[in-house]
């Protein structure tokens, strides 16, 4: 009898201890989505105040093909306006039909890559919203070695693509994201690494895109932030 009596008590006690730890950890993962949202709020507001410049290069087996240089600036109706100060290409060649396909080739790259940048924005988790469906679908821990919260999610914008959301311990800005994705049915896999101004404004400050199939590589560079 003593025995069936322990054995109620210790299977009490197991459970009692498991749904302790459960509401803690719903608890520190309900007040880390606050700081998160909080942080991100307060950059969605800064942004607008900005101007920057950014710089987007395309690479194929390590050759540049090209380089574009752009400032980029809200306007008051809160509209991302970006305008070129400079843009090289990779020379075309002199015969007049060959120049004509590389002409329609190139014009149809630019189009890709050009929605694949605007596409891979989208990762950037800015959106309340979108913060909150990831963080509610996606799998969390903390590194030990560096207190960064790392989330691990799937189906953020495409069905079955994947990525690692890393926020740092101090401000819980991101500091880093990887994604597996699709775009115009062309697998890509994309880093980012993001910077904080002194005010608190964190920006995707580098992005490097690889799209394997056409041995394409897209380099993204966002840098001098001004305050307008």
């Amino acid at each position: 009898m003593i025995k069936i009596i322990l054995s109620l008590v210790l299977s009490f006690g197991m459970q009692f201890g498991q749904n302790l730890t459960a509401q803690n950890k719903d608890k520190e993962l309900s007040e880390l989505v606050d700081q998160i949202l909080q942080e991100r709020k307060a950059c969605n507001e800064l942004l607008p105040k900005y101007s920057w410049t950014s710089r987007t290069e395309v690479l194929k087996s390590r050759e540049i093909l090209n380089i574009i240089i752009e400032k980029n600036q809200y306007d008051k109706e809160g509209r991302l306006v970006q305008k070129v100060l400079n843009e090289q290409g990779a020379k075309m060649p002199t015969a007049f039909l060959i120049k004509e396909i590389a002409e329609a080739e190139k014009e149809s790259m630019e189009k890709f890559l050009f929605g694949l940048r605007d596409f891979l924005k989208k990762y950037s988790l800015q959106e309340l919203d979108q913060i909150k469906r990831f963080i509610s679908a996606a799998s969390w821990q903390v590194l030990d070695s560096t207190h960064e919260f790392v989330f691990n999610g799937r189906n953020i914008e495409e069905e079955g693509d994947q990525m690692i959301w890393i926020i740092e311990d101090i401000y819980y800005s991101t500091c880093k994201l990887e994604v597996i994705t699709n775009f115009q049915g062309e697998a890509v896999h994309f880093t980012a690494t993001f910077n904080r101004l002194k005010d608190g404004m964190n920006y995707m400050n580098y992005i490097e895109a690889h799209i394997p199939a056409k041995n394409i590589t897209l380099q993204i560079q966002n840098f001098d932030y001004i305050k307008e």
